[in-house]
C-alpha cells in the first residue's frame, strides 16, 4: 500500500509581512488511500489530519520542514515531526499486519498510542462524545477561545451545554454511541425528528443543529475527522419568524407613568426594562451600566459607553431625559436582577399598565402550525426592551446608520430585518417627508 505523509500549516499568512505573522498549528497529513465519498457524491480519497501540537511563524517554513536561522533554529521541532511520521507509518503498518480496519480514527489512535506528547493520564477519548465534552469545557474555562479570540459568553457556553445533554438523551433513546462518521444526512433527519417529537420549536432544533455543525467543523478542522456531511445544504440550520413584538411611544409612556411605588420589586423590574428600552441594549448590557459608564463628552453631555458583552464591542448611548431620572434614581447604578425574574415580572407590569392589543402568533410544534391570540403583554420578555429601542428610534426619523452605532448591529440589512416595523407605520412615518409634503402643482386662481 502507497503511503504519503507530508506536513502543512494550518494557516500560511502569505499575505502578511514576516514581522506581523503569528505561530500557526502544524498539521501532519497522512495518506493511506482512505476512500470517502464529497459533497458531489464521488468518492475521493482524504488524508487523516493530525495535529502535531507544534507552532511555528509561515516565514521559518520551508514547506516541508521548518528552516534553521542564526537567529532561532527549530532542530527539536523537526526532529519531533520526524518521529511523528515515523509514528503514522508504523501505524499504518501494524494495522495492516493486525487485519484491522484502516480509518482516520484507528490510525490516529494508533498514532497517539506511539506518541509520547499524548498525556498517558487523559481520561477522554477523543471520539465525537469525548470532543464535545472537551470543547464544553475548554469554551466554559477559557482555554479555548472565540474567533475574535474573546473568551466566550455564558449564553453561548449555555447553549453549547444544552446541546450536550440533548445529544446524550438522544444516544439514550437510540442506544448507540455516535462516532464522528455516524453524521449523516439520515443522522440528521433522524436527530430533527428527535426533537420535533419532543415539541421542540424549529428555533430551538435549529441553535442545536447550529452547535452540532460548529463542533463537527472544528474538530474537522483540528483533523480528527473527514466527514464532511455536515457541510451539506440539506444539513441546514432550520428556523422559523418568531412573533418579536415591540411596545409603542405610548406604551412606553404607559409603563413609564405607572404608579409602582406600593410594590417596589416590580417598580424595580419596570425600571430595569424601561432602562433596556431607552438605551436599545441586550440585558446581559443594559443589566449591568454602572456610574463608571457614564462618560462626559467634550461639550458636556453625559453618555453611556459600554462593552458589549456578546460582540465586545464599544457602543456609546446618548442619554435621553427618561433615562437619565431613571439612572439617577438608582444613583446611574442599574440593580442587579435575574433574567428570568425579570421576564416574569415584566409581563405583570405590562398588564397593569394595560398594554393589551391582541396578537396572533403563530408557532410550529410537533409538525404542525399552530396559531394563538394573545394579548401583547403575555410577549413582553428581556429582550423587547432593545427591538422597542431600535425602532422607535427609526419611527422618530433618526437614521439607521447612527442607531446602528448604538445598538451595535453590523449591517443595514440585519438591523432592518431587526425592528418590528409595518408596512402602514413607514408610511405613516414618510407622510411628512419632504417629498411627500412638497407639491409641485399649481393652483388656479
Amino acid at each position: 500500500m502507497a503511503v504519503s505523509i507530508s506536513f502543512k500549516l494550518r494557516d500560511p499568512q502569505k499575505d502578511i509581512p514576516p514581522s506581523k505573522q503569528k505561530e500557526t498549528p502544524v498539521l501532519m497529513m497522512v495518506n493511506f488511500g482512505y476512500n470517502e465519498k464529497g459533497l458531489n457524491g464521488k468518492s475521493r480519497y482524504l488524508p487523516l489530519k493530525y495535529a502535531t501540537g507544534e507552532k511555528i511563524k509561515p516565514t521559518y517554513w520551508n514547506g516541508k520542514r521548518a528552516r534553521q536561522t542564526s537567529a532561532f533554529t527549530y532542530q527539536n521541532f523537526n526532529t519531533c515531526l520526524d518521529n511523528l511520521e515515523g509514528y503514522a507509518k508504523m501505524a499504518i503498518h501494524e494495522l495492516i499486519i493486525e487485519n484491522k480496519p484502516l480509518t482516520p480514527e484507528s490510525v490516529k489512535k494508533r498514532i497517539d498510542d506511539k506518541n509520547p506528547a499524548v498525556k498517558v493520564e487523559k481520561t477522554i477519548e477523543l471520539d465525537l462524545n469525548g470532543y464535545i465534552h472537551q470543547f464544553v469545557n475548554d469554551i466554559e474555562s477559557g482555554h479555548r477561545l472565540s474567533a475574535s479570540k474573546e473568551k466566550y459568553a455564558y449564553s453561548t457556553v449555555k447553549n453549547f451545554k444544552g446541546f450536550k445533554s440533548q445529544f446524550e438523551l438522544y444516544q439514550k433513546q437510540i442506544k448507540k454511541r455516535l462516532t464522528f462518521h455516524h453524521i449523516t444526512i439520515d443522522f440528521y433527519n433522524d436527530f430533527v425528528k428527535y426533537f420535533v417529537g419532543k415539541n421542540y420549536s424549529p428555533n430551538t432544533i435549529g441553535r442545536h443543529i447550529k452547535n452540532l455543525k460548529t463542533i463537527m467543523q472544528n474538530a474537522a478542522n483540528e483533523g480528527l475527522h473527514n466527514n464532511l456531511e455536515f457541510g451539506r445544504k440539506a444539513f441546514k440550520t432550520i428556523s422559523e419568524g418568531v412573533d418579536n413584538i415591540y411596545l409603542t411611544e405610548n406604551e412606553i409612556g404607559q409603563m413609564f407613568n405607572l404608579d409602582l411605588s406600593e410594590n417596589k420589586v416590580l417598580e424595580v423590574a419596570r425600571d430595569i426594562f424601561l432602562i433596556g428600552c431607552f438605551t436599545a441594549q441586550r440585558f446581559s448590557d443594559y443589566s449591568r451600566i454602572r456610574k463608571e459608564n457614564i462618560e462626559i463628552t467634550d461639550i458636556g453631555n453625559k453618555i453611556i459607553h459600554i462593552k458589549q458583552m456578546k460582540t465586545k464591542e464599544d457602543v456609546y448611548i446618548p442619554i435621553k431625559t427618561e433615562l437619565a431620572f431613571l439612572l439617577e434614581k438608582y444613583d446611574w447604578n442599574v440593580p442587579k436582577i435575574w433574567e428570568q425574574k425579570l421576564n416574569q415580572h415584566i409581563k405583570t407590569v405590562g398588564r397593569m399598565a394595560d398594554i393589551r392589543d391582541k396578537i396572533l402568533t403563530q408557532n410550529i410544534r410537533g409538525g404542525l402550525k399552530v396559531s394563538k391570540e394573545v394579548l401583547k403583554y403575555e410577549l413582553i420578555k428581556t429582550h423587547t426592551a432593545r427591538r422597542t429601542g431600535c425602532t422607535n428610534m427609526y419611527l422618530s426619523g433618526i437614521p439607521t446608520i447612527d442607531i446602528m452605532k448604538i445598538s451595535g448591529h453590523k449591517t443595514e440589512r440585519e438591523f432592518l430585518n431587526y425592528i418590528k416595523v409595518t408596512k402602514k407605520e413607514t408610511a405613516n412615518k414618510l407622510v411628512n417627508h419632504p417629498y411627500f409634503a412638497s407639491s409641485i402643482m399649481k393652483v388656479a386662481n
